[in-house]
């Protein structure tokens, strides 16, 4: 059975009729035409998901340890805040030296600052409130074309500005003398605290070592992480695709540790250039070795219950969607229409096709 194609192409630069004038540029679309029936794969219109992954590269390493010593000597140590076994997270306190009065000096100048910069707030609205009132007597009691009275009330204005102008001075220079010695105490105090700068399990503490005397550099903590190692990857632009406590899907596709994992972002508090991840549920019989490379799939894009459209249905030319249906004739017709998400499988359909309407799929 004889089967022919025509191929219609819409052009750019059509006259349009009667005018003489050239229309906008349409893209290139073929529409098909048949002597016979042709049977088609055909896609429905539906509701549901739209979602957009993306693979992004991840490596297996090894958490190292932290050796954690005074900055200082000489000073008593006043408390150990941790033991032997206990889980640690970046930025805990570990360690204290004797801080002496330090506490109660920090409190009595915060306390101070913050009075002052209420003061110094109050000043405007006082200076306001002493320039009306001295208008008023002015006005009420001496009379505006008395110009003995005009000098001495701009006499009266001009010492009420300069009266708050000495008092803001003061109020300002006190600020900046007991901020920069609040600076000062709050350095030192954080000098005399040990805190960790890595998660792990404490592994050692110097025997005794609450009430002895601090040597600088010596070594009275070891934290470790010899038992879990987390992946990581190293894109600053990729934190963005997850989300804290958000499981994701992993996969390693060859070697002892192949297999399908669920990773979780570690301590997303911290992420920078390196973005790492815990191994939450990992294949029974797999073995990871430092340096093993995992493909993280990463959700970059949802939208839920919308109208979608199949990847396979959608075309695009010239920077437009399109999409066929069939027409009485059992010929396809290029259908233009607006996208919002172009998912991985599916295509987020924003108008030009209504709900359960069927296409033509590849």
């Amino acid at each position: 059975m004889k089967t022919t194609r025509l191929c219609t192409l819409l052009l750019a630069g059509i006259l349009l009729a009667g005018c003489g004038e050239a229309s906008e540029e349409e893209p290139i679309i073929m529409v098909d035409a048949s002597e016979e029936d042709v049977v088609y794969n055909m896609e429905e219109i539906t509701r549901g998901e739209v979602l957009l992954t993306k693979k992004i590269n991840c490596e297996y390493v090894q958490t190292s340890e932290q050796d954690v010593s005074f900055p200082i000597g000489g000073k008593r140590v006043d408390k150990v805040y941790v033991k032997v076994g206990d889980h640690v997270e970046v930025g805990d306190l570990l360690v204290a030296l004797d801080s002496g009065t330090m506490v109660d000096e920090i409190a009595s100048l915060e306390y101070q600052i913050a009075r002052n910069e209420l003061q110094l707030g109050y000043l405007d609205k006082s200076e306001e409130f002493d320039k009306q009132s001295t208008y008023y007597s002015f006005v009420y009691t001496m009379g505006e074309k008395d110009e003995d009275a005009l000098k001495e009330y701009n006499k009266n204005i001009e010492s009420i500005e300069e009266s708050y102008t000495y008092q803001r001075e003061d109020y300002e220079d006190n600020l900046e003398f007991d901020k920069r010695k609040l600076a000062k105490l709050k350095s030192e105090y954080e000098g005399n605290q040990v805190y960790a700068t890595m998660a792990g399990k404490v592994h050692y503490i110097k025997t005794d070592l609450e009430g002895s005397t601090a040597k600088k550099d010596d070594v009275i903590m070891t934290i470790v992480d010899n038992e879990n190692g987390l992946f990581e990857i190293k894109d600053a632009e990729a934190a963005q695709y997850f989300t804290e406590g958000q499981a994701v899907a992993m996969n390693i596709v060859y070697g002892d540790g192949k297999g399908d994992y669920e990773l979780i972002p570690h301590n997303m508090s911290s992420w920078g250039e390196k973005q790492q991840f815990e191994i939450l549920a990992m294949p029974d019989t797999a073995t990871l070795e430092v340096g093993v490379s995992g493909t993280i799939v990463a959700t970059i894009g949802r939208k839920e219950d919308v109208m979608r459209i199949p990847i396979r249905a959608l075309y695009k030319a010239d920077d437009r969607y399109y999409t066929y249906v069939l027409n009485s004739e059992n010929l396809r017709e290029p259908v233009f229409i607006e996208v919002g998400l172009v998912g991985d499988n599916y295509a987020e359909v924003i108008s030009g096709i209504d709900m359960g309407m069927k296409v033509v799929s590849r």
